[in-house]
């Protein structure tokens, strides 16, 4: 077993070599069993931060260019399965194949994830962007959390949700809440690899989601900044 394992690792890093660092973390499973729930989970964690992106960058975006990113994106998703069958092919016998295949699919959509980031927040005069304009759909973000307010309660403000809770932020705030976290921590984080998972505390997104709003600042930001502010 400690010899498939450590194949396992290998083979992620010849053939993923610039895999997310959490691709790391899955390398160093115990078993493969962990492995592949590992892989799994990071692939469908990089989905859901595409999604949220792409809707972000949708709705910023003139109907005809809303048609194109959508031909695009619909081009590019069996491009990246191809692509990885392609890649992880000399292993397809081998019981670390799904694995192989799952980290190779996380790592294209992080590059994808970061290439619409770039639009979304794209530095004005920057070439390489498709125009934004303010008459598009609204952002598109995650329902607020079903939980009834206490008759006679403040609202509460994101900062007050999740005050000095290290919990996962799906477990502390509930699901609604987190994915409307995550949603907008991806429009607005300039990171590479931001910490916008459910299964990080809300604080850590809050804070992110302060940061991107900041560094934004009065260049067309997403309409949720102005409830970040402090």
């Amino acid at each position: 077993m400690k010899r498939l394992l450590h194949a396992a690792g290998v083979a992620l890093l010849l053939i993923m070599p610039a895999a997310h660092a959490a691709a790391a973390d899955c390398a160093a499973a115990k078993t493969q069993a962990e492995l592949a729930t590992c892989t799994a989970k990071d692939a469908a964690s990089a989905d859901t931060a595409l999604n949220a992106v792409y809707k972000g960058l949708s709705g910023r975006l003139a109907p005809a260019d809303q048609q194109r990113l959508r031909d695009a994106q619909r081009a590019w998703i069996p491009f990246r399965d191809k692509e990885c069958a392609f890649r992880t092919q000399p292993y397809a016998d081998g019981s670390v194949y799904s694995s192989l295949v799952e980290t190779c699919k996380a790592e294209m959509t992080q590059a994808r994830l970061t290439q619409l980031q770039h639009q979304l927040q794209c530095p004005e005069g920057d070439l390489s962007c498709v125009p934004q304009t303010a008459g598009g759909t609204k952002l598109v973000t995650a329902a607020p959390s079903a939980a009834p307010a206490k008759a006679g309660a403040a609202p509460a403000t994101p900062a007050q949700a999740s005050q000095n809770d290290t919990r996962p932020c799906v477990q502390s705030a509930g699901k609604a809440k987190s994915d409307q976290y995550v949603s907008q921590c991806v429009q607005v984080s300039p990171a590479t690899h931001p910490p916008c998972n459910g299964q990080n505390a809300c604080s850590m997104m809050i804070d992110e989601i302060k940061r991107g709003c900041a560094m934004i600042g009065n260049d067309n930001p997403p309409a949720f900044c102005s409830a970040y502010k402090n």
